[in-house]
């Protein structure tokens, strides 16, 4: 998306949970601006919008639509590596967007090459190769930086960090990154960092989940994260952070955690706490789920939404379709996503009639929903359903206290007065 949707008094940190669950789903060319919502722009005299690095935005813009104009395939530079760096150096302004890909799949030589030129940048332009860099990486698949964020991790602009790990967060579960991650949530002095890493690491307990890891390094991610989640003096951000990567995990633990961080008076680690749900694939927490559509918080309706989604609460679908006359967009959007995972008539109808309105982002929201409900519920669909509603009742027959839970889904959950 070219402007975020969002309302500028919009709870901060909830933007950065919503951006993560659905940064897959909806595109963002701003991609520095979207990671970091809760500083404002800053704005000359003459109006214009600039980035937290110091550039503005329509500058970045120039440079990608620069990029998207050079037709088939990713554009081609015509500098060497060290051209490129010297470039930087001097004049950073007049750089061409396609000398920028020299920086995608860098071996280990040039690596280490950039890292020994890289401080030698003001940091104003070391924020902005990372700006235009994260920007395009939506629109060219091919481009691959993850070697130039590892070189750039030591950084001494903790805003800089702070993208190359959630960028580095967003790819696979790569066991070199592993280790950097955890000597950042452990060591980093800045707070923005150590969250940064401890999102991360979800990554790794998601893998260790579906044995696509070694079961070894996702127990030591998990090891971490639960020595943050115990650790009274860590920072909320970090301990939301933490809590929403923890949620991959089976461990039995992991409930206690997130039911106490949805009793807390922190709505910040409420948010978390349905964030965690959500990606718990626990149907335990589907009634919870519900009752927060009603919240009077516009950050907690909107989360609670994509948590009935992704936990395929079923019974939902009647709040869901009345929130779509939320007031707000974000938890519009939301609940469009939700639709897109709980499928049915009456949810396709209501997204088709969403994807044929005015709203752009709505509309866009609406047809990617489409596309989901076909992956998952489609005649030709591949996935393999999350849930197995008909065996829940028999799964909440266990001998766990937690289990004793009855499957409630249609049971009056009341109001918020």
């Amino acid at each position: 998306m070219a402007d975020q949707p969002f309302p500028a008094d919009f709870d901060d940190d909830f933007e950065d949970d919503f951006e993560d669950d659905l940064e897959d789903d909806f595109e963002d060319d701003d991609a520095w601006q979207s990671d970091f919502p809760e500083e404002d722009d800053d704005s000359d005299e003459d109006g214009a919008v600039f980035h937290r690095n110091g550039y503005a935005r329509h500058q970045i813009d120039e440079l990608l639509s620069e990029g998207e104009a050079d037709g088939a395939g990713d554009p081609q530079p015509t500098w060497t590596l060290e051209e490129l760096l010297d470039r930087l150096a001097v004049d950073p302004e007049n750089v061409p967007f396609a000398e920028y890909f020299l920086f995608s799949d860098l071996t280990r030589t040039q690596a280490a090459y950039v890292r020994s030129k890289w401080h030698a940048l003001d940091v104003a332009t070391r924020r902005k190769v990372l700006a235009v860099l994260t920007g395009a990486l939506d629109e060219f698949v091919s481009l691959d930086i993850s070697a130039l964020l590892l070189a750039v991790l030591d950084d001494a602009d903790s805003e800089i960090r702070t993208v190359a790990v959630y960028t580095l967060g967003d790819g696979d579960a790569a066991s070199e990154l592993l280790g950097p991650l955890i000597a950042l949530v452990e060591n980093d002095p800045s707070e923005e960092v150590r969250a940064a890493a401890a999102s991360g690491l979800g990554a790794f307990v998601l893998a260790g989940e579906l044995d696509e890891m070694d079961s070894a390094l996702a127990m030591r991610a998990e090891e971490v994260l639960m020595g943050l989640l115990t650790n009274p003096v860590e920072p909320v951000a970090v301990q939301c952070r933490a809590l929403e990567s923890i949620a991959y995990s089976g461990e039995t633990a992991v409930r206690q955690f997130i039911e106490d961080a949805y009793y807390s008076p922190l709505e910040e680690m409420r948010l978390s706490a349905l964030v965690a749900m959500g990606r718990s694939a626990d149907i335990r927490w589907r009634r919870l789920a519900r009752a927060e559509l009603g919240s009077p918080s516009p950050a907690m309706r909107a989360e609670a939404a994509t948590a009935c989604g992704e936990l395929e609460a079923k019974a939902a679908l009647p709040d869901l379709l009345e929130l779509l006359d939320d007031e707000e967009q974000i938890v519009r959007l939301s609940v469009i996503f939700a639709l897109g995972r709980l499928g049915g008539q009456r949810a396709r109808a209501a997204l088709e009639e969403i994807a044929a309105g005015e709203d752009v982002y709505e509309a866009q929201a609406a047809e990617m929903a489409l596309e989901e409900m076909m992956f998952y519920t489609g005649a030709d669909a591949t996935a393999i359903p999350l849930f197995d509603d008909a065996d829940d009742e028999e799964m909440l027959e266990d001998v766990d206290p937690w289990d004793e839970w009855p499957d409630d889904d249609d049971d009056d959950l009341g109001e918020y007065e």
